[in-house]
């Protein structure tokens, strides 16, 4: 049964403090860094130095990318990889997804374009980005939504065709295969986030994967202040630049995001287990020949076959100590900064029924079975609850 907290979270403003982590940090240990960390503070080469490399040449290796550029946030990444192509004008981008994806756009003086996105996959609609173009179109950016990656190989061609520019805010992306090799080789480049909520983190950072040499030379210059090493700088670059502290967490944790993939995918298994019996409860399509990291796990919310609407419901699982996660609520085209009068309706849809389930590389597997028993719990005592 689910506790009288549900009633009276739902009928007013009081709040619960959640017993369950939405996600938490997989990291490596202190004991195992504390000796890279005690090297770096006594040579005093706080950045800029052989760890950075080192990590660099591991994740070329990994990602199977022959250029990769390790910064300080994925934004600083895609900023710098946007400037690199030198381009202006409009361009479009899917509405549902983070905020940061048009920050990186404004930065460099370019127009988002919003878009709608599929369904069920709930990536950029191809259709929907060839219906926008227009002589003022000069790239079309997509991106990764939960680790779900958006119809790269459509986007690469329908940009090809159009001579437009095509690169991916692929933050979710670290631990995804496409047709069995890793993410970050679409498009002019690819940019991953290795924040806390992210499969693989430094803390914070960003990587930046690019087929195109002149783009990485660009954004190693550009994490410096655009400077090439005279202080002669070519261009008005940041300080974009990884720390060999960033550095060495993130490589400790390099060999262990296997193991973090298949823990999720487990997870992921376990919850729609669970949950595919409950009514008005339906889960992410992610196409054949994708293995998503599983960033987050989303489930959509049909009101009227589960019994709350996706707010309601948010409300009810925080007072039963469940936090969740509304991405992407409100979108790009409704954000303060960019409001725009657009009607894209899926995305509309989609905002009001997406709910992001607690998930992380650590989650046991009694706490999923928690969220699902409270999940069933609420359903079946939805006609009372909907009427508080």
């Amino acid at each position: 049964m689910i506790t009288s907290k549900v009633p009276a979270l739902l009928g007013g403003p009081p709040t619960f403090e959640p017993s369950l982590a939405f996600t938490r940090p997989a990291v490596p240990s202190f004991a195992e860094l504390a000796p890279e960390f005690e090297e770096i503070l006594n040579t005093g080469a706080l950045t800029k130095g052989p760890r950075l490399a080192r990590l660099e040449q591991s994740l070329r290796e990994h990602l199977k990318s022959p250029h990769v550029v390790c910064v300080n946030s994925c934004t600083s990444g895609l900023i710098l990889g946007i400037q690199s192509l030198n381009l202006s004008g409009e361009v479009i981008v899917p509405s549902f997804s983070f905020m940061a994806t048009f920050h990186a756009l404004r930065w460099n003086n370019l127009t988002p374009v919003f878009v709608d996105c599929n369904p069920y996959s709930l990536t950029v609609d191809l259709e929907a980005v060839r219906a926008a173009i227009t002589p003022r179109t000069c790239a079309v950016m997509s991106a990764y939504v939960f680790g779900n990656p958006p119809d790269l190989d459509g986007l690469d061609a329908l940009c090809k065709e159009k001579g437009l520019a095509h690169f991916c805010d692929s933050a979710h992306g670290i631990g995804t295969l496409i047709d069995g090799v890793p993410a970050g080789n679409h498009g002019d480049f690819e940019v991953f986030s290795c924040s806390p909520t992210k499969l693989l983190t430094a803390a914070e950072g960003g990587v930046v994967s690019t087929r195109r040499p002149e783009i990485e030379q660009w954004i190693r210059n550009g994490r410096d202040y655009g400077n090439p090493g005279s202080y002669d700088c070519d261009f008005a670059g940041l300080n974009g630049r990884m720390s060999e502290f960033h550095a060495a967490i993130m490589q400790a944790g390099l060999p262990r995001l296997e193991s973090y993939v298949q823990a999720r995918a487990h997870l992921v298994e376990v919850y729609k287990q669970h949950l595919c019996a409950i009514p008005g409860i339906r889960f992410q399509d992610i196409r054949a020949g994708v293995r998503s990291s599983n960033k987050d796990f989303p489930i959509f919310i049909e009101a009227g076959a589960f019994g709350l609407h996706r707010d309601q419901l948010q409300k009810a699982l925080l007072a039963e100590g469940v936090p969740t996660r509304a991405y992407f609520d409100p979108p790009g085209h409704q954000l303060t900064a960019y409001k725009q009068d657009l009607d894209l309706p899926v995305t509309a849809r989609m905002c009001a029924e997406v709910l992001c389930m607690p998930m992380s590389s650590l989650m046991a597997d009694s706490e999923a079975e928690r969220v699902c028993q409270c999940l069933l719990e609420l359903h079946r005592q939805a006609p009372a609850l909907a009427s508080v």
